[in-house]
């Protein structure tokens, strides 16, 4: 593997936080990015939206500082979903947000906002297209298009990389039907390092590098449709909304809470996965108020708790009922979420001399011993972070 894409695959592990964004003029209609198909609306009425779509409170400035403060090291956007509308200035189709009463380039301007505040950016586009005609009737014009739409968005941008998500629609031969291998060789002509993902693939090819989870965590397939195996050598991504939906949904109030969420990326640490929390921005270009509360709750959390997040490798031990560990060179950080009062925290499989435990905050030190393979610590009744409390442990 390149040098260059071997440091990228770093960097975007080391993050382990990124934000997921589905944007688009379905936001127009508040009830999801799939309310084309569910609805079964016709082409021609749902090319009516982007005449009405004119998000004049869109701040890409504002929507990476609050990725800041959340403690997120990343975004993923939506250039193009399933609906073939793009919400950036494509040379390739007039269906785009500069024809719009908007007029400007959405995606352009978040990746200038990237850029001056050091947060890597990721472009989510789906193959599969319920607007474009050919996408039905000629299938080599087709295939040319969204190729070119791809590589057109690593010449203007300049990402870290590109999520695809649509290739499950015609699932026989990926390779030769959506002409993958081609398009990952021709990207990475334009960016070597580029990280490249493709929803719900099973076995990845050789070109790819994230395996996601799609509202499930890695090893758990409740959703259906993830494989419970993750595959050896990937980079591993939970992707979740923070409610039930992706695209702006305004009836769906059933938000997670800030301690649920904080748990979720703890566990995705754990499991050597990275989280990527989804928002769906209103029609305005603002993200709901629930969503800003807690983004910034866990940015809170983050803030004191990080180091055990950031840069660390999980999959450290295989059972821990009290919650899970991360590690970082000769130093393990205990997630813990679920211990028994008055009883000591059991550590299976810690082998070496044990040099300090303490709590990460505060850095209090707590009493521990060595029993054979097995380390116990004394915890108080009551946790310091009710969420998830860390405790630190060095090693020699």
């Amino acid at each position: 593997m390149d040098k260059a894409r071997e440091r990228a695959r770093e960097r975007f592990r080391g993050h382990r936080f990124g934000l997921f964004v589905h944007w688009g003029v379905y936001s127009l209609l508040g009830r999801g990015e799939w309310v084309m198909h569910h609805e079964k609306i016709p082409v021609q009425e749902y090319e009516k939206l982007p005449a009405q779509f004119n998000p004049t409170l869109y701040s890409a400035r504002e929507w990476v500082e609050l990725v800041k403060r959340a403690g997120m090291r990343y975004i993923t956007i939506t250039a193009k979903h399933h609906d073939g509308f793009c919400m950036y200035d494509s040379q390739y189709t007039d269906y785009k947000i500069t024809n719009t009463p908007f007029k400007r380039d959405a995606i352009g301007e978040i990746a200038h906002a990237c850029k001056r505040q050091d947060i890597d950016l990721l472009f989510y586009y789906s193959p599969l297209d319920w607007h474009h005609p050919a996408y039905k009737t000629d299938w080599e014009a087709y295939t040319q298009y969204w190729h070119n739409q791809v590589l057109e968005l690593f010449q203007k941008y300049q990402p870290m990389g590109i999520w695809l998500d649509g290739c499950w629609d015609k699932p026989e031969n990926l390779d030769k039907t959506w002409r993958l291998s081609q398009l990952y060789q021709a990207i990475r002509k334009i960016k070597p390092d580029a990280i490249i993902g493709n929803n719900h693939h099973q076995a990845p090819l050789d070109d790819e590098d994230i395996q996601t989870f799609e509202q499930d965590l890695p090893g758990e397939n409740k959703v259906g449709f993830n494989p419970i195996k993750p595959v050896e050598n990937a980079l591993y991504e939970t992707c979740m909304t923070i409610n039930n939906s992706w695209g702006y949904n305004a009836g769906d109030t059933a938000h997670k809470s800030p301690p649920e969420l904080i748990r979720i990326l703890a566990i995705c640490a754990t499991r050597d996965a990275n989280l990527l929390l989804n928002v769906g921005p209103r029609p305005d270009g603002t993200i709901q108020p629930e969503h800003v509360e807690r983004l910034e709750a866990i940015g809170k959390w983050l803030s004191t708790y990080g180091e055990s997040i950031y840069q660390t490798r999980g999959c450290v031990f295989t059972d821990t009922p009290w919650g899970g560990c991360t590690r970082k060179g000769n130093t393990l950080y205990l997630h813990i979420w679920q211990a028994q009062p008055k009883q000591p925290l059991r550590i299976e499989g810690v082998e070496r001399q044990v040099m300090r435990v303490q709590f990460v905050n505060p850095r209090t030190p707590l009493n521990y011993r060595h029993e054979s393979r097995t380390l116990l610590i004394e915890l108080p009744d009551s946790l310091p972070e009710p969420a998830n409390t860390v405790v630190k442990v060095e090693i020699k």
